[in-house]
């Protein structure tokens, strides 16, 4: 993967109580690779495809509960600074800065709505994400909130230098449009903040990492084949289908497909 831009997803992982299994789920799931980098490292392992990373699992730590939903990581050039900012702007740090000797240096945090979220200053420039937007990698990453998607941006921001827009598709009679995600120095669309509406009203709000598949609705069946379950039944949105799997350790990610008739 090229260069990735400042302010934009650079990584994605989640916390386990169930590494063998949510390993296997993953492997099967996506066709993707790991590789466990041993005790020293409290057993993280990294999956990759086609031996570009793509995201990593660990176990969980005793006291900690495992992830939810995946965790993602904006890249930043200097992990420090920037959670000092986040807390100026009304986020709060939870975890770090901490580094990981010679690879990054990380921190977790959450914005103003209690939404979780990292930061990381790669040392190395080779960790991060080796791939994006491909079938079986991480495409986008898209926030819900019940507001107005603007509101909940703002932050962002201010703390990462992004450009947040209304795109060109969306009703302008809409009074809270979606926001597109980019990053201020140039570069593609990341991601999105959208209105929530029906079951995720009155949900925290809350980052969720998408996985590019070919087919949804057969990702959801194969889920269940392998020991997870499907936490969103697939259903049409523009230009998409979506869902969301869980791994059997309980993490959902929620995968997109083309609409087949489109």
């Amino acid at each position: 993967m090229a260069s990735i831009p400042l302010g934009a997803p650079i990584w994605s992982d989640s916390l386990t109580t169930e590494l063998a299994a949510d390993t296997a789920f993953y492997e099967g799931l996506f066709g993707w690779d790991s590789e466990n980098a041993g005790e020293e490292y409290g057993e993280f392992t990294t999956f990759s495809r086609g031996g570009r990373p793509v995201m990593g699992v660990s176990p969980c730590p005793p006291g900690e509960a495992p992830s939810r939903s995946w965790n993602l990581y904006f890249n930043v050039a200097d992990v420090a600074a920037s959670a000092e900012l986040a807390t100026r702007l009304g986020g709060t740090v939870v975890h770090g800065p901490e580094e990981v000797p010679g690879m990054l240096r990380f921190a977790m945090a959450t914005d103003p709505n209690g939404a979780s979220f990292g930061l990381m200053e790669a040392i190395d420039p080779a960790n991060g994400f080796g791939v994006w937007g491909e079938p079986g990698s991480v495409s986008w990453a898209e926030y819900h909130f019940d507001g107005a998607p603007a509101e909940a941006m703002r932050f962002y921001a201010d703390l990462l230098g992004w450009n947040a827009v209304t795109p060109p598709w969306e009703d302008p009679a809409n009074p809270r449009p979606y926001a597109a995600l980019s990053p201020g120095g140039g570069g593609a669309e990341f991601g999105g903040c959208h209105a929530a509406e029906g079951f995720e009203k009155g949900l925290p709000p809350q980052w969720s990492v998408m996985v590019a598949v070919d087919d949804a609705d057969a990702v959801c069946a194969r889920a269940k084949e392998l020991g997870g379950s499907v936490a969103a039944e697939p259903m049409d949105v523009p230009g998409l289908r979506v869902a969301g799997v869980a791994a059997p350790g309980g993490t959902v990610v929620a995968i997109h497909s083309p609409r087949p008739w489109e």
